[in-house]
């Protein structure tokens, strides 16, 4: 098997009968040896039904891997991965927001440079508020500085890679996942390639503000420690600011006379230290929620069942 396509789906029901035709069209020249991975992650409309019709109508093995709830993204990336049999393995998701041409481009790169492990697709122009671009903006420069890898900003998981490269990405044993760093801390030669965001065509966006802000956390926890080392240096620096600060109180008051400042600065300093002391104990949060989500030793997703058209009914 030379291409295996990923879709990772959730809610995708009006999508997927044009996104596999698209496919179809788009890598026709390589329909005699490919074979398609559909990821229902726990759908609530009809994902499950239209998955079945479309395996049962295309011309190319087709296999469904249906969660038993929705465990997210990373959890169907993970899953369609390790039911990927395909030398080459391609990530798309199910809006058509992600042109299949752009699959040909990067396989066709690939052919033609055989040193390169990955091709990945990045937004030339992003279709978004200023507000929302300015936030990813700051993640990507924020995120850089703080770890040891580098994240290509903007790049996402729309990326055609080699078999070495997925096997790589199948050995981390980790459960709190962030596929856009074990992309790049894997290592392996990677092509940036740009391409157009097309529009959705059908159903809406699941993420908003606040899952890509969680997201974005997860990542820097995921992939940093110096957030925690940060904390410690801002607790130092605050345990000398505070006997700075005493001495300056007793020496004034020693040499003039003068009375200790009131009420107000007394609430604004309770105040300001204790929003760090949160905000620090925050940070050792976050890093200790996801030493407990990979102590607990679950998997990261559950499968309810499998559907594959090149199966036959008489061996189930």
């Amino acid at each position: 098997m030379y291409l295996t396509v990923v879709v990772p789906c959730y809610n995708e029901e009006g999508n997927l009968h044009p996104l596999h035709e698209r496919l179809m069209e788009e890598l026709k020249e390589y329909a005699s040896d490919m074979e398609i991975v559909f990821v229902n992650d726990g759908s609530r409309d009809g994902t499950k039904r239209e998955l079945s019709e479309v395996a049962s109508l295309s011309p190319v093995p087709v296999r469904v891997i249906d969660f038993s709830r929705n465990f997210g993204k990373e959890a169907a990336l993970l899953a369609g991965l390790s039911h990927s049999r395909g030398e080459k393995v391609a990530i798309i998701d199910a809006d058509l927001q992600q042109n299949p041409k752009y699959v040909a481009q990067m396989l066709a790169f690939l052919r033609e440079n055989p040193d390169y492990d990955c091709v990945a697709a990045y937004q030339d122009v992003r279709r978004e508020g200023k507000v929302l671009s300015f936030f990813k903006k700051t993640f990507y420069r924020l995120i850089n500085r703080l770890t040891s890898i580098e994240f290509y900003r903007s790049a996402s998981d729309f990326r055609v890679l080699d078999r070495k490269m997925v096997d790589a990405i199948l050995s981390l044993p980790e459960r709190c996942r962030f596929s856009k760093g074990i992309f790049s801390w894997v290592g392996f030669r990677t092509h940036y390639m740009p391409y157009h965001v097309e529009a959705r065509h059908a159903g809406k966006t699941k993420w908003s503000f606040w899952r890509l802000a969680s997201y974005a956390v997860n990542g820097i926890v995921a992939f940093s420690d110096k957030p925690l080392i940060l904390s410690s240096v801002l607790g130092l620096l605050l345990f000398f600011i505070a006997i700075v600060m005493m001495l300056f109180v007793v020496i004034k008051t020693l040499l003039f006379g003068d009375p200790v400042a009131g009420f107000p600065t007394l609430a604004s300093l309770i105040l300001s230290l204790s929003g760090i002391q949160l905000l620090c104990l925050g940070i050792v949060g976050q890093y200790l929620a996801k030493m407990y989500e990979e102590v607990k030793g679950r998997p990261v997703y559950l499968v309810k069942e499998i559907l594959d058209n090149r199966e036959d009914p008489k061996q189930k």
